[in-house]
């Protein structure tokens, strides 16, 4: 009996030791999924655009402001003092410049606008022969182009996008006039040696993320800078004026192009760095 109740209190005794000991496992904490940050279009960007100008022949039509009574430009037959048209050449060429832009996009929107500047390697060439026989040459040479667009964007992913993009437009147009060895006649004056055009530019592009930073595009653009006036004064042969032949103009004949407009069609590579 004695034996039964010490190993009871043993028992009793050691029970809260065995229960001190015992360790309750924790439920493990839940594992948070990092997701990551959806980029967008939005912010500001700068870059380099390369590409290609090109337009249509014929652009400008020369004509005798004065008539002559001696018709140097009128075929036989003709109307004295007819105008005539000169054989055209657009001078397609190079385009390439620099950029800075900005977009905001809602949704699947991109809104933003960009402003651009371009050396140009753009002009055209108008020839024309009178009966003398001489050569005239007129030339047009864009020295660069400027323009101030908005650009309206659909962005089909954080790395794909196309948009229409339309504003103002800006270009140095330089004129200038030769005579062929053969002309008779002298150039006393000219006028529009030198015009800041002002006109309007619309296109669209697409343009693709390669990175956070980086972006490619490709971009297509009309541009019309409006029309343009030049005159040449000449003198001496059939022209009239000084050294010109009895009975034709005392001024001298005086050779207008017309306002025909300058417009032309760009296309080019862009690479943007986006901050």
């Amino acid at each position: 009996m004695k034996k039964f109740l010490l190993l009871a209190s043993a028992t009793m005794i050691s029970a809260p030791a065995f229960a001190a000991d015992v360790v309750m496992e924790e439920p493990p904490a839940p594992v948070v999924m990092e997701v990551p940050a959806t980029r967008d279009w939005s912010g500001l960007y700068v870059g380099l655009q390369a590409g290609y100008g090109f337009g249509d022949d014929g652009q400008v039509e020369l004509s005798p402001f004065t008539p002559a009574l001696v018709g140097p430009f009128t075929p036989a037959g003709a109307p004295v003092g007819s105008s005539f048209n000169a054989n055209g050449d657009f001078d397609d060429g190079f385009v390439g410049g620099a950029h800075i832009g900005y977009d905001q996009q809602y949704g699947k929107i991109v809104l933003g606008g960009i402003l651009d500047i371009n050396y140009t390697d753009l002009g055209d060439e108008q020839r024309a022969f009178s009966r003398s026989p001489a050569e005239y040459v007129v030339e047009r040479d864009l020295d660069y182009l400027a323009t101030l667009r908005g650009r309206l964007g659909y962005a089909f992913n954080d790395r794909f996008m196309a948009y229409a993009t339309g504003g103002l437009a800006y270009g140095q147009v330089d004129f200038n006039y030769r005579q062929g060895a053969a002309s008779p006649a002298s150039t006393v004056s000219t006028s529009g040696g030198q015009d800041s055009d002002f006109g309007y530019t619309v296109g669209g592009g697409i343009e693709m993320r390669a990175t956070d930073k980086i972006s490619f595009g490709l971009e297509y653009l009309y541009t019309n800078l409006g029309g343009n006036d030049y005159s040449a004064n000449l003198q001496g042969g059939p022209f009239g004026g000084v050294g010109g032949a009895a009975g034709t103009n005392p001024g001298g004949t005086t050779l207008v192009g017309s306002d025909d407009d300058f417009d032309f069609h760009t296309i080019q590579a862009k690479v943007s760095y986006r901050f």
